[in-house]
């Protein structure tokens, strides 16, 4: 069994790039739009794509709880995933949740304890 994993991780390594130039020309110009549209700079971190800083004005979806809706439709979450994501963060995870605000307050806004 091992073996055959293995054996499957060699030819997907030689194999990928060969996939990739044939599909890849396709949609590149797909996803260089995307990288173009949904990239925000962060002071601190850098560019980052804006679905990840969990922007429910820019981003939301109201049928899954968003402050607000969003003029155009592919600027929100689709099926409502960013909404989801975050609660199940909070729900499972409740005490690094509070963690990580924590250290977001002490780190970006300047806080000292």
């Amino acid at each position: 069994m091992k073996i055959l994993i293995f054996a499957q991780e060699l030819i997907s390594v030689v194999l990928t790039p060969f996939v990739l130039w044939f599909s890849l020309p396709a949609c590149a110009p797909a996803i260089i739009d995307f990288f173009r549209e949904f990239s925000v700079h962060v002071d601190g971190r850098g560019y980052v794509c804006s679905f990840a800083e969990f922007n429910f004005e820019r981003h939301g979806n109201v049928k899954f709880g968003a402050p607000t809706q969003a003029e155009d439709k592919k600027w929100v979450s689709n099926e409502g995933k960013m909404e989801k994501s975050f609660l199940n963060f909070k729900v499972f995870f409740p005490f690094a949740l509070r963690c990580l605000l924590i250290f977001i307050d002490a780190t970006f806004l300047g806080y000292q304890s």
